[in-house]
């Protein structure tokens, strides 16, 4: 029985179903964690969705930027030019991929491995306990029956750029954004969400996770993805970053994660339809 995580597949459907394979992946006694951006860029998000939900409980997958815009769709917002998730939009089973979808958590943390799973990143300020609260917060929103006038207002929302006070009803788009968006930071959560690719110019502005002082290091290890352009981070003690760019014409990495943050990268694959597509961030 293993435990495995793997980095955003982005619609890489045939690099996900090889990857398994290498590692005989067996749904009946195996786990998969998938950390967010299921769909959209590659080339076949519908089969990635299908597959993942077949997988019933032995696909634990958390929610990221690209599928959240995938509900924001579904509800009624733009799409963006680089999109690939008609598909997905206009297949029979849509209502029942959306459903599903909305229904993954932001947040997953298994106490056992003591290993935490997000998307993109957490606040340095918040620990384990307050960042599950937060991402509750949020889920409650996309699983009630006006889903919908939620994802209306988190699409082209402009995320504030630290957290705003109880009450105030954009605090549950920072925490959507610091869930699926996180790169940058200070050590008192003010988040740059503009830097996508490359190095922050801002003098006290790190990786999310380098910061000296963070409320959730003693909590928890946490795997996310999410940053292309910073590749594999597997030297840290408390993170593991799988986002290798699968999509962008780099591979798709899978992890085996063991108790205490115990990891260990066992599989990489190249997507042969990414690669006539722009290395990116």
């Amino acid at each position: 029985m293993a435990v495995y995580a793997v980095g955003d597949i982005q619609g890489c459907y045939a690099a996900l179903r090889k990857l398994l394979d290498k590692v005989s992946f067996d749904p009946d006694y195996d786990t998969l964690w998938c950390v967010g951006d299921l769909v959209n860029r590659g080339p076949d998000s519908l089969n990635t969705l299908r597959f993942l939900k077949s997988l019933g409980q032995s696909a634990v997958c958390v929610l990221g930027n690209h599928d959240l815009h995938l509900l924001e769709q579904y509800a009624g917002g733009q799409a963006y030019h680089h999109d690939t998730l008609a598909a997905v939009l206009n297949a029979e089973d849509c209502e029942s991929l959306i459903e599903w979808l909305r229904f993954r958590p932001l947040l997953h943390y298994d106490a056992g491995l003591n290993w935490c799973m997000v998307h993109a990143g957490l606040h340095p300020g918040w620990s384990l306990k307050k960042a599950q609260k937060r991402a509750r917060a949020v889920e409650k929103k996309l699983q009630h029956e006006q889903w919908q006038v939620f994802c209306k207002q988190l699409h082209g929302m402009k995320f504030p750029t630290s957290e705003p006070a109880k009450g105030d009803p954009a605090r549950l788009f920072f925490t959507a954004a610091v869930l699926t968006r996180s790169r940058y930071c200070t050590q008192d959560g003010y988040f740059n969400w503009d830097v996508r690719a490359g190095s922050s110019s801002g003098k006290k502005e790190y990786g999310w996770f380098k910061h000296k002082a963070l409320a959730w290091r003693d909590d928890c290890h946490v795997v996310y993805g999410h940053w292309a352009a910073n590749g594999l981070v597997a030297n840290q003690k408390h993170v593991l970053g799988l986002d290798t760019g699968c999509v962008w014409g780099g591979s798709l990495t899978l992890a085996k994660l063991g108790p205490r943050g115990s990891k260990k990268i066992v599989a990489k694959l190249i997507c042969e339809k990414c690669q006539h597509i722009e290395t990116g961030g």
